[in-house]
Protein backbone atom coordinates (compact mmCIF):
# COMPACT_ATOMS: atom_id res chain seq x y z
CA UNK A 1 0.00 0.00 0.00
CA UNK A 2 1.41 3.41 -0.77
CA UNK A 3 1.09 6.06 1.35
CA UNK A 4 -1.74 7.97 -0.55
CA UNK A 5 -3.49 4.83 0.27
CA UNK A 6 -4.05 5.91 3.93
CA UNK A 7 -6.26 8.77 2.75
CA UNK A 8 -8.87 6.42 3.10
CA UNK A 9 -8.92 3.29 5.83
CA UNK A 10 -11.77 1.16 6.19
CA UNK A 11 -13.03 -1.22 8.97
CA UNK A 12 -15.36 -3.80 7.39
CA UNK A 13 -15.97 -7.81 7.88
CA UNK A 14 -14.34 -10.23 5.53
CA UNK A 15 -16.10 -12.64 4.12
CA UNK A 16 -15.72 -15.07 1.12
CA UNK A 17 -14.52 -18.42 -0.83
CA UNK A 18 -12.26 -18.22 -2.99
CA UNK A 19 -9.58 -21.18 -3.39
CA UNK A 20 -7.92 -20.51 -0.03
CA UNK A 21 -11.76 -19.31 1.41
CA UNK A 22 -10.81 -15.52 1.20
CA UNK A 23 -11.69 -13.51 -1.73
CA UNK A 24 -8.74 -11.11 -2.90
CA UNK A 25 -9.35 -7.27 -1.23
CA UNK A 26 -10.31 -6.09 -4.90
CA UNK A 27 -13.65 -8.49 -5.00
CA UNK A 28 -16.68 -6.49 -4.02
CA UNK A 29 -18.60 -9.35 -2.76
CA UNK A 30 -21.22 -7.00 -0.07
CA UNK A 31 -21.44 -3.64 0.92
CA UNK A 32 -18.73 -1.44 0.95
CA UNK A 33 -17.61 1.91 1.28
CA UNK A 34 -15.85 2.65 -1.59
CA UNK A 35 -14.29 6.52 -1.14
CA UNK A 36 -15.26 9.32 1.23
CA UNK A 37 -14.83 12.11 -1.61
CA UNK A 38 -14.87 15.98 -0.83
CA UNK A 39 -15.17 19.32 -2.66
CA UNK A 40 -12.41 20.90 -2.62
CA UNK A 41 -9.94 18.30 -1.84
CA UNK A 42 -8.75 20.53 0.78
CA UNK A 43 -9.93 22.50 3.39
CA UNK A 44 -9.11 26.17 3.05
CA UNK A 45 -8.60 28.00 6.58
CA UNK A 46 -11.82 30.35 6.82
CA UNK A 47 -13.83 28.41 4.15
CA UNK A 48 -15.85 24.91 3.83
CA UNK A 49 -16.08 21.13 2.93
CA UNK A 50 -18.15 19.21 1.48
CA UNK A 51 -17.85 15.13 2.47
CA UNK A 52 -19.43 12.35 1.09
CA UNK A 53 -19.33 8.63 1.61
CA UNK A 54 -19.82 6.38 -1.75
CA UNK A 55 -20.98 3.21 -0.67
CA UNK A 56 -21.43 0.44 -2.96
CA UNK A 57 -22.34 -3.31 -3.10
CA UNK A 58 -22.32 -5.89 -5.96
CA UNK A 59 -25.47 -4.28 -7.34
CA UNK A 60 -23.39 -1.16 -7.74
CA UNK A 61 -23.46 2.29 -6.40
CA UNK A 62 -26.01 2.98 -3.42
CA UNK A 63 -27.53 6.42 -2.64
CA UNK A 64 -30.30 8.09 -0.37
CA UNK A 65 -30.35 7.37 3.52
CA UNK A 66 -34.13 5.62 4.19
CA UNK A 67 -36.99 6.67 3.42
CA UNK A 68 -35.64 10.16 2.31
CA UNK A 69 -34.27 8.47 -0.98
CA UNK A 70 -36.18 8.64 -4.37
CA UNK A 71 -37.99 6.36 -5.93
CA UNK A 72 -36.24 3.72 -7.30
CA UNK A 73 -32.65 4.42 -5.05
CA UNK A 74 -30.74 1.84 -3.69
CA UNK A 75 -30.76 3.47 -0.13
CA UNK A 76 -28.21 3.00 2.99
CA UNK A 77 -30.14 2.72 6.36
CA UNK A 78 -27.66 5.63 8.19
CA UNK A 79 -24.51 7.19 7.57
CA UNK A 80 -22.55 9.37 10.59
CA UNK A 81 -19.31 11.49 10.44
CA UNK A 82 -17.20 13.08 13.34
CA UNK A 83 -14.90 14.99 12.98
CA UNK A 84 -11.51 14.33 15.21
CA UNK A 85 -8.47 16.60 17.21
CA UNK A 86 -5.77 17.03 14.69
CA UNK A 87 -3.56 17.17 17.25
CA UNK A 88 -4.27 13.62 18.56
CA UNK A 89 -2.99 10.65 17.15
CA UNK A 90 -5.99 8.55 16.11
CA UNK A 91 -4.98 4.80 16.07
CA UNK A 92 -9.19 3.79 17.73
CA UNK A 93 -11.72 6.01 16.42
CA UNK A 94 -14.14 3.68 19.53
CA UNK A 95 -10.84 4.82 21.84
CA UNK A 96 -9.65 8.01 20.33
CA UNK A 97 -12.30 10.09 18.86
CA UNK A 98 -14.71 10.76 21.17
CA UNK A 99 -16.22 12.98 23.98
CA UNK A 100 -13.55 16.67 23.44
CA UNK A 101 -11.72 14.97 21.05
CA UNK A 102 -14.49 14.32 18.80
CA UNK A 103 -17.26 16.56 16.81
CA UNK A 104 -20.52 15.63 15.33
CA UNK A 105 -21.08 16.54 11.63
CA UNK A 106 -24.65 15.90 10.74
CA UNK A 107 -25.21 14.51 6.89
CA UNK A 108 -28.45 15.98 5.22
CA UNK A 109 -30.97 13.80 3.42
CA UNK A 110 -28.65 12.71 0.88
CA UNK A 111 -26.11 11.72 3.16
CA UNK A 112 -23.66 14.30 2.59
CA UNK A 113 -22.09 16.65 5.05
CA UNK A 114 -20.73 20.35 4.95
CA UNK A 115 -17.99 21.41 7.55
CA UNK A 116 -16.46 24.71 8.29
CA UNK A 117 -12.79 25.57 9.06
CA UNK A 118 -14.54 27.83 11.36
CA UNK A 119 -16.77 25.11 13.36
CA UNK A 120 -13.59 22.68 13.29
CA UNK A 121 -11.18 25.17 14.59
CA UNK A 122 -13.73 26.20 17.54
CA UNK A 123 -13.74 22.64 18.42
CA UNK A 124 -9.81 22.01 18.15
CA UNK A 125 -8.44 25.47 18.62
CA UNK A 126 -4.91 23.58 20.12
CA UNK A 127 -3.25 20.23 21.91
CA UNK A 128 -4.22 19.83 25.34
CA UNK A 129 -2.64 21.94 27.51
CA UNK A 130 -1.28 24.55 25.00
CA UNK A 131 -3.05 28.27 25.01
CA UNK A 132 -4.65 28.52 22.08
CA UNK A 133 -3.65 31.80 20.00
CA UNK A 134 -5.85 34.38 18.38
CA UNK A 135 -6.39 31.83 14.75
CA UNK A 136 -5.00 29.08 16.24
CA UNK A 137 -5.38 27.06 12.71
CA UNK A 138 -3.57 29.57 10.85
CA UNK A 139 -0.73 30.31 13.05
CA UNK A 140 0.09 26.30 12.92
CA UNK A 141 0.26 26.38 9.42
CA UNK A 142 2.55 29.13 8.87
CA UNK A 143 4.57 27.36 11.24
CA UNK A 144 5.27 24.57 8.70
CA UNK A 145 2.63 22.35 10.83
CA UNK A 146 0.94 20.32 8.20
CA UNK A 147 -2.47 20.07 9.63
CA UNK A 148 -5.12 17.41 8.86
CA UNK A 149 -8.18 16.47 10.12
CA UNK A 150 -9.16 12.90 10.34
CA UNK A 151 -12.93 12.31 9.58
CA UNK A 152 -14.43 8.79 10.69
CA UNK A 153 -17.28 7.82 8.92
CA UNK A 154 -20.27 4.68 9.58
CA UNK A 155 -22.35 3.83 7.28
CA UNK A 156 -25.36 0.92 8.02
CA UNK A 157 -26.71 -0.98 6.01
CA UNK A 158 -28.05 -4.32 5.46
CA UNK A 159 -27.74 -5.19 9.24
CA UNK A 160 -23.72 -4.13 9.21
CA UNK A 161 -21.93 -1.10 9.97
CA UNK A 162 -19.49 0.38 7.49
CA UNK A 163 -16.38 2.29 9.42
CA UNK A 164 -14.07 4.53 7.18
CA UNK A 165 -11.65 7.23 7.76
CA UNK A 166 -10.50 10.28 5.41
CA UNK A 167 -8.05 12.50 6.51
CA UNK A 168 -8.53 16.26 5.56
CA UNK A 169 -5.63 18.15 4.51
CA UNK A 170 -6.34 22.21 5.60
CA UNK A 171 -4.59 24.69 3.39
CA UNK A 172 -4.36 28.38 3.31
CA UNK A 173 -7.39 30.03 1.52
CA UNK A 174 -4.66 30.59 -1.79
CA UNK A 175 -3.51 27.07 -2.15
CA UNK A 176 -4.58 25.35 -5.34
CA UNK A 177 -6.09 22.21 -4.51
CA UNK A 178 -7.92 19.56 -6.45
CA UNK A 179 -9.71 16.30 -7.06
CA UNK A 180 -8.49 14.12 -10.12
CA UNK A 181 -11.33 13.61 -12.63
CA UNK A 182 -11.27 10.33 -14.18
CA UNK A 183 -12.10 10.71 -17.97
CA UNK A 184 -12.72 7.04 -19.32
CA UNK A 185 -12.08 3.66 -18.26
CA UNK A 186 -10.76 1.30 -21.04
CA UNK A 187 -10.85 -2.28 -22.14
CA UNK A 188 -8.05 -2.93 -24.77
CA UNK A 189 -7.92 0.38 -25.38
CA UNK A 190 -11.59 0.90 -25.88
CA UNK A 191 -14.13 2.52 -24.02
CA UNK A 192 -16.83 -0.34 -23.50
CA UNK A 193 -19.41 -1.73 -21.36
CA UNK A 194 -19.39 -5.24 -22.73
CA UNK A 195 -17.00 -7.63 -22.55
CA UNK A 196 -17.05 -11.56 -23.40
CA UNK A 197 -16.74 -13.96 -20.47
CA UNK A 198 -13.33 -15.59 -19.96
CA UNK A 199 -11.16 -12.99 -21.83
CA UNK A 200 -8.50 -11.13 -20.48
CA UNK A 201 -8.51 -7.53 -20.87
CA UNK A 202 -6.31 -4.73 -20.46
CA UNK A 203 -7.77 -1.95 -18.60
CA UNK A 204 -6.72 1.17 -18.32
CA UNK A 205 -8.43 4.43 -16.55
CA UNK A 206 -7.62 7.93 -18.41
CA UNK A 207 -7.48 11.26 -16.01
CA UNK A 208 -8.26 15.08 -17.28
CA UNK A 209 -4.91 16.63 -17.53
CA UNK A 210 -6.45 19.79 -16.04
CA UNK A 211 -7.78 18.57 -13.00
CA UNK A 212 -4.14 17.53 -11.87
CA UNK A 213 -2.18 19.50 -9.15
CA UNK A 214 1.65 20.42 -9.78
CA UNK A 215 4.09 19.10 -7.69
CA UNK A 216 5.53 20.71 -4.79
CA UNK A 217 9.07 22.07 -5.48
CA UNK A 218 10.60 25.02 -7.10
CA UNK A 219 11.43 23.53 -10.47
CA UNK A 220 10.14 25.95 -13.00
CA UNK A 221 9.23 23.82 -15.29
CA UNK A 222 5.33 22.68 -14.31
CA UNK A 223 5.54 19.08 -12.98
CA UNK A 224 2.27 17.43 -12.41
CA UNK A 225 1.51 15.41 -9.27
CA UNK A 226 1.64 11.45 -9.67
CA UNK A 227 -1.94 9.41 -9.21
CA UNK A 228 -2.70 6.08 -7.68
CA UNK A 229 -5.83 4.17 -9.40
CA UNK A 230 -7.33 1.24 -7.20
CA UNK A 231 -9.64 -1.24 -9.21
CA UNK A 232 -12.57 -2.94 -7.93
CA UNK A 233 -14.93 -5.83 -9.26
CA UNK A 234 -18.19 -7.47 -8.03
CA UNK A 235 -17.06 -10.29 -10.70
CA UNK A 236 -14.29 -11.58 -12.91
CA UNK A 237 -10.21 -11.54 -11.78
CA UNK A 238 -8.01 -7.99 -11.67
CA UNK A 239 -4.61 -8.74 -11.62
CA UNK A 240 -3.36 -5.93 -9.36
CA UNK A 241 -5.46 -3.54 -6.76
CA UNK A 242 -2.94 -1.02 -7.88
CA UNK A 243 -1.36 0.75 -10.82
CA UNK A 244 -0.23 4.14 -11.69
CA UNK A 245 0.13 6.71 -14.03
CA UNK A 246 3.56 6.24 -15.13
CA UNK A 247 3.72 10.11 -17.33
CA UNK A 248 0.67 12.50 -15.59
CA UNK A 249 2.15 15.25 -17.88
CA UNK A 250 1.22 13.03 -20.99
CA UNK A 251 -1.37 15.03 -23.16
CA UNK A 252 -3.88 12.24 -22.20
CA UNK A 253 -2.94 10.76 -18.52
CA UNK A 254 -3.33 6.84 -18.85
CA UNK A 255 -2.63 4.27 -16.09
CA UNK A 256 -0.42 1.24 -16.96
CA UNK A 257 -2.12 -1.42 -17.53
CA UNK A 258 -3.65 -3.48 -15.49
CA UNK A 259 -5.40 -7.25 -16.43
CA UNK A 260 -8.62 -7.72 -16.20
CA UNK A 261 -10.40 -11.63 -17.01
CA UNK A 262 -14.39 -11.04 -17.68
CA UNK A 263 -16.50 -13.62 -15.10
CA UNK A 264 -19.47 -15.66 -16.09
CA UNK A 265 -22.35 -14.33 -18.97
CA UNK A 266 -24.28 -11.47 -16.82
CA UNK A 267 -24.47 -7.72 -15.59
CA UNK A 268 -21.86 -7.02 -13.04
CA UNK A 269 -19.54 -3.72 -12.11
CA UNK A 270 -16.09 -2.00 -12.23
CA UNK A 271 -15.29 0.63 -9.82
CA UNK A 272 -12.02 2.42 -9.40
CA UNK A 273 -10.48 5.36 -6.97
CA UNK A 274 -7.87 7.71 -7.44
CA UNK A 275 -5.95 8.81 -4.98
CA UNK A 276 -2.89 11.74 -5.81
CA UNK A 277 -0.46 13.44 -3.67
CA UNK A 278 -1.78 16.61 -2.31
CA UNK A 279 -4.58 14.62 -0.99
CA UNK A 280 -7.15 14.46 -3.55
CA UNK A 281 -9.47 11.35 -4.02
CA UNK A 282 -12.28 10.71 -6.70
CA UNK A 283 -13.94 7.12 -7.33
CA UNK A 284 -15.95 6.16 -10.30
CA UNK A 285 -18.03 3.10 -11.80
CA UNK A 286 -19.84 1.52 -14.83
CA UNK A 287 -21.57 -1.30 -15.26
CA UNK A 288 -20.89 -4.30 -17.71
CA UNK A 289 -22.09 -6.74 -19.85
CA UNK A 290 -20.68 -9.68 -20.18
CA UNK A 291 -21.26 -12.43 -22.66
Amino acid sequence: MTRRAGLLALVVAASGCGDDGVDPITRINGPRVLAVVTEPSALPLAGSIRLTALTIDPDGPRSGIGAATPPGGRPVDAVRMRACAPWKFISDPARDCIGADALTLSPDSSGQIVATADELAAAFPSPPGVAAPPDPWRVAIAAGIELRVPIIVEVDVDGQTLVARRDIHVVEPATERQNPILSEIRFDGIATQTLRAGQRYAVTVTVDPASLDAQAGDDPERVLEQVDLYFYSAAGDLAEPEVDIEEPDAPVPETSPNAYTAGPSGSTWMFVVATDETGGMAADWIPLTIE
